[in-house]
C-alpha cells in the first residue's frame, strides 16, 4: 500500500484551574480530558486519511474521551459542565457539554468532532489549542440547592495526522451474468427460472471496495433466440 505522510501538527499543553471559590494554579495534567487511545491527558493525535485510486474515500477518526479531575471525587449525583466560549454563535449562545461525574474517577464519555461550530451531540474542537472552562457541581444545574464543587480552565491540544493512501477495487476473477431490460439496465433479484427466460443478457465484473460490493460496467451479450 502506498503511503504519503502529509503533515503533523505540533502540540503544547498548558493546564490551569481554580478552586471552587478562588482561582488557584493547578498541577499540569491534573485536570482535563482522557482521550480514548490518547497519548496522554489533554493530548490527542487524530488520524485523517484520504484514499485515492479506484476505491477512493475519506476516513476521519472518531474522537472520544472522558473528563477527570484528580482532586475531585466522582460520586453519585455529581456532574461536570464544560464550555467553549470561542465557539459561541451569533446569538452568543455558548456551546457546552454536561455529563455525569459519578464513578471510576471520570465523567460519562464525551464525543468530539472537528469544525468551527457545534452541531448535534458532539463537542467540536479544532486542530491545535482548545481552551475550555469547567464546573463540577452537585444537584441540578442553575436550580435551588445546586452546589458548586470546583471551577477551572484547561487546555486541550489536538493534532491531526493527515495521510494519503492508495486504495483500489479488488476484482474477483469470475464475472456475474445478468439479465438486461430494453434500456440495457440490469434487472436485479431475478429467480433462476426468470433468468433462463431472459432474452438480453450481459456480464459484469464483481469487486470489493471498503467492505462493500461494487460492480463494473455491463458488457452486453448476444440476444437469446426464442428456440434456445
Amino acid at each position: 500500500m502506498k503511503l504519503h505522510n502529509i503533515g503533523l501538527l505540533t502540540s503544547v499543553i498548558v493546564v490551569c484551574g481554580m478552586s471552587s471559590i478562588a482561582y488557584a494554579q493547578e498541577k499540569l495534567d491534573d485536570v482535563g480530558i482522557v482521550f480514548r487511545d490518547g497519548i496522554s491527558l489533554n493530548r490527542k493525535i487524530a488520524d485523517i486519511v484520504r484514499y485515492v485510486g479506484s476505491c477512493s474515500g475519506y476516513y476521519e477518526e472518531s474522537v472520544a474521551g472522558w473528563f477527570r479531575d484528580k482532586e475531585v471525587e466522582a460520586v453519585k449525583g455529581r456532574r461536570v459542565r464544560i464550555t467553549n466560549e470561542k465557539f459561541a454563535d451569533i446569538s452568543n449562545k455558548i456551546p457546552y457539554t454536561d455529563r455525569k461525574y459519578e464513578k471510576n474517577g471520570k465523567s460519562q464519555k464525551i464525543g468530539f468532532d472537528f469544525g468551527s461550530k457545534h452541531r448535534g451531540s458532539k463537542f467540536v474542537v479544532k486542530p491545535g489549542d482548545n481552551q475550555f472552562s469547567y464546573m463540577i457541581y452537585d444537584g441540578k444545574y442553575d436550580k435551588p440547592g445546586m452546589k458548586v464543587i470546583k471551577k477551572g480552565t484547561f487546555s486541550v491540544e489536538v493534532k491531526t495526522d493527515y495521510t494519503e493512501r492508495q486504495r483500489d477495487i479488488s476484482w474477483k476473477n469470475a464475472p456475474r451474468f445478468v439479465c438486461l431490460n430494453l434500456d440495457g439496465q440490469v434487472i436485479e433479484n431475478m429467480t433462476k427460472e426468470d433468468f433462463e427466460k431472459c432474452k438480453f443478457r450481459g456480464s459484469q465484473r464483481v469487486g470489493s471496495c471498503a467492505g462493500r460490493t461494487v460492480y463494473g460496467k455491463v458488457k452486453p451479450l448476444r440476444k437469446i433466440k426464442d428456440d434456445e
